[in-house]
This record gives structure tokens, sequence and C-alpha cells, in this order.
């Protein structure tokens, strides 16, 4: 049973997916663990902003966000759960987008950009190949 956590299905889309869902949890549990620590250095541009309790928000969003994806992945098919995978890339990237263009409190380039280009790259992706997917 363990193994089938790993056994991702065939494609590069599902492959990528699953891989966002790997580091959303590492993220969440940095977040919990250190939550003043990295949440910090992306928000540099008003750290005194971040508090433990919205760094421990953030790891439950991005916690939520890791099941959605990992759940995804495997269930590629189904319209529901790509939908809501989707719309969990739109809603973390224009968060984003927000906080670097409106808010300001986050420097771009910066340690944002990994999180920036997975949200962008997932968005364009699952547009592209939404009809292989879904019937």
């Amino acid at each position: 049973m363990l193994g089938d956590i790993f056994t991702v299905p065939e494609g590069g889309l599902p492959k990528f997916i699953w891989l966002s869902a790997v580091f959303s949890v590492f993220n969440t549990v940095q977040c919990m663990v250190s939550p003043l620590g990295m949440t910090r250095k992306i928000y540099s541009k008003q750290p005194q902003q971040v508090t433990t309790l919205t760094s421990h928000l953030f790891a439950t969003w991005t916690a939520l966000s890791a099941i959605l994806r990992y759940k995804c992945a495997f269930n590629m098919d189904n319209e529901i759960l790509y939908d809501l995978t989707f719309w969990s890339y739109v809603i973390a990237g224009t968060h984003f987008l927000s906080e670097i263009v409106v808010f300001r409190s986050v420097k771009f380039p910066g340690p944002v950009i990994s999180t920036f280009c997975v949200a962008i790259t997932s968005i364009l992706w699952m547009i592209k190949d939404r009809q292989f997917y879904i019937d």
C-alpha cells in the first residue's frame, strides 16, 4: 500500500502535479515547525506582518492544496477534482501576484519565484491538456 503513494500515473502532467503535492507537504511542515523562517523570507518586504498565526494559516491552505494535487495526480479523469486543483493553482498564483504588484510584501524575483512559476506552469499545462484527461 505504501508503494502506491509513490507510483504516479503515466504522463508528464500527473507527475508534475504529484511533485507539486510533495513540495507542498514539505512547505506545510516547514510553516508549522519553523513558522517565521521561510515565510518571512517570502514576504521579505513586510516581514513584520508575518506571525506564527499567519504562517500556520498558510500551512493549512498549503496542506489542502497538497491533498487536492495528490488526489488529482491519480485521478486526472475526474472533472471536479481536475477543476478544483486547477483553481487552487489560480488562487495561489493570484495571491502571489497580488502580493508582488498590489500589496508589495514580496520581492520579485526572490524566494516566491519558484511557487509562482509552478502555479503559472500548472495553469497553462492544465488548460492545454484538459481535453486529453477530461472527455
